[in-house]
Order: structure tokens, then sequence, then C-alpha cells
């Protein structure tokens, strides 16, 4: 295994990749990577599968719940979000065992690299959508361009605020995803949503 020093991607690969699949940095940034305890590359595949998997379930439970909840079936809703929960619970234990959990400043470190590689690949979704004649998707597409820049700067804010001992709430936009630090804004700078479609996370 390969561990990229610049964007703290793990490839599971027996020889040593000329690139990092997810950054693209140089083979002199990926260093080898030991997994505690796994042995085989047979389970440390099976580990990154099952990571994905219940990523994907846990996401597609939490939909799930949001159109439950829409159609007035609340108790259907909660179920939706407990077996989300479980899955989360699954996949943290599947990226822990995969090495992929460090140190919080490390976490936020990779997760502002991760961020600014995902403002990379948005451009070109929106522009084949636009091509394609799907208008929805390319805004959606939109939508995710623009919050996931301003992830990037809240994970480097949030290095100062560990770094400075500092307490902030953070407000997320229902409708674009918009996470505001601080402050509740009375309308969304990226979708115009107004403040009510904003929930503050606890």
């Amino acid at each position: 295994m390969w561990k990229c020093t610049n964007c703290h991607h793990v490839e599971l690969a027996a020889d040593k990749p000329e690139h990092c699949p997810v950054c693209g940095a140089e083979a002199e940034k990926l260093v080898a990577h030991e997994v505690q305890g796994i042995k085989g590359t047979k389970t440390l595949n099976n580990l990154k599968a099952g990571f994905v998997a219940e990523s994907q379930a846990h996401q597609r439970n939490l939909a799930f719940a949001l159109k439950a909840e829409q159609e007035g079936f609340s108790q259907v809703a909660r179920l939706f979000r407990a077996i989300a929960e479980a899955e989360g619970v699954h996949a943290y234990h599947h990226l822990r065992l995969l090495g992929g959990v460090s140190d919080t400043q490390e976490n936020l470190e990779a997760a502002f690299e991760r961020e600014n590689l995902a403002g990379n690949t948005y451009p070109q979704f929106i522009r084949e959508a636009s091509e394609e004649e799907n208008a929805a998707v390319a805004r959606i597409f939109g939508y995710s361009r623009d919050v996931e820049a301003g992830h990037a700067k809240l994970y480097k804010k949030a290095l100062e605020h560990m770094v400075r001992e500092t307490d902030t709430s953070y407000y997320v936009c229902s409708v674009c995803g918009y996470v505001s630090d601080g402050e509740l804004p009375d309308q969304c700078p990226i979708c115009g949503a107004p403040k009510e479609k904003f929930r503050l996370v606890v």
C-alpha cells in the first residue's frame, strides 16, 4: 500500500504508482504505508469496497428518510435515519482499519486537499451536462462546485480555530449545501435560499 503525502490518499497496489490517482502528485510524494494488524491484499480490498458500500448506504438511507418525511411517514423516516447511522458506524470502522483516520490536524489537511481536488472536477461535469442539455444537473453541479470551494476555506479556518481554541457555529443550506461559519446568513450566497432553509449543525 502507498500513501500520498500530498492528499493522504491510500492506494492499494503492490507496485508504487507513477502518480497519485487522486491528486496526480509525483511518485516521490507516495510513501509505503502499512495497516497495522491487517494481512493480505484481499482483506484490504474488501475493507475498501466495504467502506464505499457502507458510505453509499449511509447517504442513500438519509435521502430515503428525507423523502419519507416529505410524504408524512415519520416512523419510516426514523427507521431510515437509524439504519443510516448504523451504516455510518460500519463505514467509520472500515476507514479506521484502512488507516484513513489520523489525528485532527492531519485529517483537516487531508480534507482541505480533497476539497481543492473536488473543485477541479466540477467544471467538466457542468460542461458535459450542459452539452447534453441537462440544465437541472448542470445547476446542481454548479452549486456543488461553488460550495466545495468554500469547504476548503472552512477547513483552513478550522485549523486557525483549533490553534486559537475558539468556538464557532456552522449553518448548512439544505438547498445547495453551503456552509456558513459563525453566522446565519439572511440569504444563501450560492443559491439564494432564505435563512429558514439553513440548519444549525450541533
